[in-house]
């Protein structure tokens, strides 16, 4: 069967049923709190291998500054990472919505009274408030042995835009997320894509290592990349490399990516449900 008309992803009037799975998601995954505990726990056991890394780098190198970063910073940005990547990552989104799409299970979203896109939000959503309640426990003795390398006493100004940041790295990665899986209703299989995009996104956010220490011909372009939002400007924001001049336009480039995400979403969902033959369902 081919489906002609396109359900919105544009915002719902009532949130009632969205609160219902957000509600009902985070009292499943409540269940497995365990797993959650041990999970953000343990997520920092390679950030003692970073520590022993970037300590051999700095004591080999013959300044004590990388890139305009001392190994204090350094130590601090890839603790920060966790809290930016637990905004930012979407686990399984991608492959849930694009298996959803092959195997026409879409169909069951596509008869009821609700948007799959909120439906989405609210269901990821739920994950991250159960992560945080968890990390509410464990993150802060981490984060407390590791104060000596926080340096930087952040401003005001500096803890709002990290704030607005970390808003912006939870739309993006949850847009982007959203919008690859959309690319099943063009392509049956898309593990090559998930791959190759993946692996993209992992290094542009500055996970592998932080951006600045790339060649400076890149930094302009670098700069404007959605993918530092995930997790490399968030980090830069709280450790005070961002001049306050400049916030503005950096924060203001991230909503311009998150709004670019939100309709290039809602164009690939009413052009992929015209292609989309609800087989399997």
């Amino acid at each position: 069967m081919e489906m002609t008309e396109s359900p919105s992803i544009t915002p719902p009037p009532a949130w009632r049923k969205y609160w219902i799975v957000l509600s009902t998601r985070t009292q499943e995954d409540m269940a497995y709190r365990t797993n959650y505990f041990f999970g953000a726990l343990f997520r920092f056991l390679p950030l003692v291998t970073l520590i022993f890394l970037w300590r051999a780098v700095y004591a080999s190198s013959p300044t004590s500054l990388i890139g305009g970063m001392s190994y204090g910073d350094m130590v601090a940005y890839n603790a920060l990472m966790f809290i930016s990547r637990g905004f930012s990552s979407m686990p399984g989104m991608t492959r849930d919505v694009s298996a959803e799409i092959k195997d026409g299970l879409l169909n069951k979203y596509l008869v009821k009274p609700l948007s799959y896109f909120w439906y989405q939000v609210t269901y990821r959503l739920a994950h991250k408030v159960v992560f945080w309640l968890v990390a509410a426990v464990t993150f802060p003795p981490i984060f407390w042995y590791l104060r000596g390398y926080f340096t930087h006493p952040p401003t005001l100004l500096e803890w709002g835009a990290f704030l607005v940041s970390l808003v912006i790295a939870f739309w993006i990665g949850m847009l982007f997320s959203f919008l690859v899986g959309l690319l099943a209703f063009w392509f049956l299989e898309i593990s090559t894509f998930l791959f190759v995009i993946m692996t993209i996104e992992f290094f542009l956010s500055g996970q592998m290592i932080p951006l600045n220490l790339l060649p400076a011909n890149l930094q302009p372009f670098l700069t404007y990349m959605p993918f530092g939002y995930e997790g490399y400007w968030p980090c830069m924001i709280l450790l005070g490399k961002i001049p306050a001049d400049r916030m503005g336009t950096l924060l203001g480039v991230g909503l311009g990516w998150l709004a670019l995400f939100y309709l290039l979403s809602l164009w690939a969902w009413k052009a992929g449900l015209k292609r989309y033959s609800a087989v399997g369902g």
